[in-house]
């Protein structure tokens, strides 16, 4: 397998010591998504959160001390950083401010109508039918909830030579048509930089 292949493989699904330290590299190299997808979320103090895809943790570390009366139910597809979060907030989880688990985008374990916010970074070039996970955002959340869908556009992504293998690149009025059926509406493309260039933080509301 190929280097650039071998990334693709480890940013769909970290596993292993690869995993974990692509974990660590992911934390610092979406930090400006990160912050902007925080900022974009509004988030009050009693939020319910849903993460879907939270990698090595960084949005979580960001986003619990903002809401002291509120909760983060985060789900990623990779057993790895479950277990790997579910170690560094062991904390926060067992005081119930955080429940994580294992499972994929387009079946999310959580009840109808239970959270007034969803986010996801650098998830949706994973997922083969991308209306199914935004359903279930669609789903999960409450009404009158926002969601945050934040992605590197084919401009800056498809700079990149792993994704090539695997990924599926969108350009913003993609992004915000597959919202639109999603069942989403107020969408905004807020845009940002990070050191690979532009991304867009694309906002909707159930």
């Amino acid at each position: 397998m190929g280097v650039s292949r071998f990334l693709a493989s480890q940013l769909r699904k970290p596993s292993g010591l690869s995993g974990r330290i692509i974990a660590r590299i992911l934390n610092r190299g979406n930090a400006p998504m990160n912050d902007l997808t925080v900022k974009v979320l509004q988030l009050t103090s009693d939020d319910q959160v849903l993460e879907v895809g939270f990698g090595g943790g960084d949005l979580i570390k960001r986003m619990i001390p903002l809401m002291p009366r509120g909760r983060i139910v985060g789900v990623d597809f990779s057993p790895e950083m479950t277990a790997m979060c579910s170690k560094r907030f062991g904390a926060l989880v067992r005081a119930g401010r955080i429940d994580l688990c294992c499972a994929g985008a387009d079946d999310l374990p959580c009840l109808p109508d239970a959270f007034t916010k969803a986010c996801t970074v650098n998830t949706i070039y994973f997922w083969p039918d991308p209306i199914a996970p935004l359903r279930e955002f669609w789903r999960t959340l409450r009404a009158g909830g926002r969601l945050v869908v934040c992605f590197n556009p084919r401009a800056t992504a498809g700079k990149l030579p792993y994704t090539k293998h695997g990924f599926t690149l969108y350009d913003p009025p993609q992004v915000q048509h597959l919202l639109e059926e999603a069942g989403f509406r107020d969408i905004q493309m807020i845009p940002g930089s990070s050191r690979l260039g532009p991304f867009v933080c694309a906002a909707a509301t159930k």
